[in-house]
């Protein structure tokens, strides 16, 4: 089986990336429904099993499905690569009563073969605005808890994501970026073939589409909204590159750490990802205006750069940083190269997200 999304004239231009916080959360909502999901969250639920204690999700735990299909409304397609949680949350509060009324009343048919706790399943299809209200204030709470901790670094890896995707686009055009894009989506005759779904064909209809990478999505395809009226473009979200980067910590070879001083070669560390001020300060537990002074001195240095990412900057190792933080020894017989700041780099040296 496979959902056949067709590109006409004007969809292709229309193609573009973003990021949505409520995306991860939803989704970060469903892994703690189902641990089992991917070997790699562990660490993560144990922290985050605290911070939910006393929260009451239960309405929204009930309208995200472990399985099946859930409310479109909760997942609203983000537009923008620099799309915050609140731009998310408002378009779920703007959402129509009357889409509201027809999206749960749907999925209160679905669970029909669940057992529901009564007072859940009445708000589920009482008054649609209280229940809107009820959702968007627990989702609020799920963010808080689950991804807020998390997010500057998961943006730097969402944003990592998007440069190279944006390159292979540039590079090959739509075949050469659904080429690598996910072993489910291909590219063939102007459309685009998503395997594992239901069967159909979805007209983009001059909407084009908007393609949404994610971290606890790993390693999961998904697509929507699908149906024949929507105005809104789909988004395709896919499993976003180096995911497991997430989860690792930044730890500095023990010569880096002689070199640089213990503070320094973690704030280092930390830029694998591109990272804000604040972020780092509070992964590396060092006051922000000292993890600032630590960036001016690795900047001069050519060890990280700035890149600015909406209202914030984020700093990222260069070329030579993880050269520098590879446990392997740099081979001495590399000629020097001019802009090296006296080091060379081997082939394979640069960073991952370059």
């Amino acid at each position: 089986m496979a959902l056949v999304l067709r590109f006409g004239r004007g969809d292709a231009a229309r193609c573009r990336f973003a990021v949505s916080p409520l995306q991860e959360t939803m989704t970060a909502l469903l892994v703690l429904k189902n641990p089992g999901r991917h070997g790699w969250y562990p660490t993560w639920l144990r922290d985050v099993r605290r911070d939910l204690a006393g929260l009451d999700l239960r309405l929204l735990s009930v309208a995200a499905p472990s399985h099946g299909h859930g409310p479109d409304f909760l997942w609203p397609s983000p537009t923008s690569p620099l799309t915050t949680i609140e731009d998310d949350l408002a378009q779920v509060q703007a959402t129509d009563p009357r889409i509201v009324t027809a999206q749960l009343a749907a999925h209160a048919r679905r669970l029909a073969s669940r057992t529901v706790p009564v007072d859940v399943y009445r708000a589920l299809i009482g008054d649609p605005v209280t229940a809107r209200d009820t959702l968007v204030a627990q989702q609020r709470l799920a963010w808080q808890a689950l991804v807020a901790p998390l997010w500057d670094r998961m943006r730097g890896l969402l944003d990592a994501d998007i440069t190279s995707r944006s390159r292979q686009l540039a590079d090959g055009g739509l075949e050469g970026l659904f080429a690598g894009l996910h072993q489910r989506a291909v590219w063939k005759n102007d459309e685009l073939h998503l395997t594992g779904f239901q069967r159909g064909t979805v007209d983009l209809r001059g909407r084009g589409l908007v393609l949404v990478p994610t971290a606890f999505g790993w390693p999961n395809l998904g697509i929507g909204p699908t149906d024949d009226v929507s105005t809104t473009p789909p988004a395709l979200v896919y499993p976003m590159l180096g995911a497991a980067r997430l989860w690792e910590p930044a730890t500095p070879p023990p010569v880096i750490i002689r070199l640089l001083g213990a503070g320094r070669a973690s704030v280092l560390a930390e830029t694998v990802i591109p990272s804000t001020t604040s972020g780092i300060a509070q992964r590396v537990d060092l006051a922000p205006a000292t993890v600032s002074q630590h960036l001016a001195v690795l900047r001069d240095a050519g060890l990280v750069t700035p890149k600015r990412h909406g209202r914030e900057v984020l700093y990222r190792q260069t070329p030579l940083a993880a050269a520098l933080l590879r446990s392997d020894p740099l081979p001495s017989t590399e000629p020097y190269r001019s802009g090296d700041n006296g080091l060379s780099t081997r082939p394979g040296g640069r960073a991952i997200y370059d």
